[in-house]
């Protein structure tokens, strides 16, 4: 069941990606007149907005459009793209809207299924402030994370790599998920010595180990319910046998799993979409990137110790302006929840979902793909499709 590639073997003559990277924003652009990119401010949607402009500011229209988030800590995150467009002196307009405004048209429905999206409303937004700056295309930072963050398990990549002065830095940028970095770490370097399919099991147990211990949501009734059930344990069987017979480290194995399976956002309709990041001649080229080249101990701030190749993607004179902090906005995402789709009742209705249950309390993750299959549900219906067994 798991259909991607292996993770392939490390180029170690690669020492950075910036020129594959505005190749890949030359191939997804094409002969699109104009020019949008999503900018939320965080340092991959700017690498791609930075770059595009350099790239084809003189000859087409770039516009950086953005919805306009408070973070968490009670910060816009507007003033962070006006730092880098005023300090680059980018020939770029900046259009905005709030996180409260609704879109004028319903994202694009699609028959593949909903898309998967925390903020569909405000994506289908940024569409439109796009289509309105008269772009064709419109770009996004996304995958970059899942590509070329650095991530948990590289403590024998940089041993192996000579970088043992770099540990005690990386240990501390790196705060384990589940458990302790020195538990993760430490278990890592023992699977090195243990039996292919072991090590593999053990990669699952320390990285997800909801899914080595947690069944299917109660809130889905049978027999769907065991229907995912059986899914879920034939997609883990596969992801053990694929990363027994071909990943030798936890840090291969967290490459991978962090970039697949990854299901790209279709456009929400006016503008065709694109993603540099995952376009697949760059995403063939980052992938033979040595995995410890991912953590650079050289950057000022954690942010940009654990995202440098990243930062490396941008040139030297815009690094004054960048953010050295990643701003997280759970909070602004949280409250889009709709609680009227969240009741579900397509999903009730087709015996898919079990009304009492989502009266308990859902983990708001959660709660937002409720939000997106039922909303996608419905609009099927609407469309004239039928629910049939």
């Amino acid at each position: 069941m798991v259909l991607e590639q292996p993770w392939p073997a490390p180029d170690r003559s690669l020492r950075d990606l910036r020129a594959e990277f505005v190749a890949a924003i030359g191939r997804v652009v094409g002969d699109s007149a104009d020019i949008a990119v999503s900018t939320s401010g965080g340092l991959d949607s700017l690498a791609v907005l930075v770059n595009a402009v350099r790239a084809f500011g003189d000859e087409r229209k770039v516009t950086a459009v953005a919805i306009e988030m408070i973070d968490d800590r009670g910060r816009s995150n507007v003033p962070v793209i006006e730092r880098v467009l005023r300090g680059l002196d980018l020939r770029c307009e900046l259009r905005t809207a709030p996180l409260s405004q609704r879109p004028a048209g319903r994202p694009q429905w699609h028959p593949e299924g909903p898309r998967l999206d925390a903020l569909p409303d405000a994506n289908r937004v940024v569409a439109e402030l796009a289509h309105a700056a008269g772009a064709e295309v419109i770009l996004s930072g996304d995958g970059s994370d899942e590509l070329l963050g650095s991530a948990q398990f590289l403590t024998l990549e940089l041993l192996r790599a000579g970088r043992w002065r770099d540990l005690l830095g990386y240990w501390r940028d790196h705060p384990g998920e589940h458990y302790s970095t020195a538990k993760l770490e430490a278990v890592a370097l023992r699977a090195a010595f243990e039996r292919k399919r072991k090590r593999a099991m053990l990669y699952l147990a320390s990285s997800w180990p909801e899914l080595c211990r947690n069944p299917s949501h109660e809130f889905l009734r049978e027999p769907y319910r065991g229907l995912a059930d059986e899914w879920a344990r034939s997609w883990i069987g596969s992801l053990v046998a694929m990363h027994e017979h071909h990943h030798a480290t936890f840090a291969t194995m967290d490459a991978w799993s962090s970039l697949y399976p990854h299901q790209r956002l279709r456009t929400p309709g006016l503008v065709r979409a694109e993603d540099p990041f995952l376009e697949p001649g760059f995403v063939a080229d980052a992938r033979r990137l040595p995995l410890h080249m991912r953590y650079d101990p050289g950057y000022p701030c954690a942010y940009w110790r654990r995202k440098s190749q990243v930062v490396k993607l941008l040139p030297a004179e815009a690094v004054p302006y960048l953010p050295t902090e990643k701003q997280i906005f759970s909070r602004a995402i949280l409250d889009r929840v709709d609680t009227e789709v969240l009741a579900a009742d397509t999903l009730v209705d087709s015996g898919i979902l079990d009304a009492g249950a989502l009266r308990k309390e859902i983990d708001p993750m959660v709660a937002t793909r409720i939000m997106e299959v039922e909303l996608w549900l419905a609009e099927a219906i609407d469309l004239g499709y039928e629910i049939v067994d």
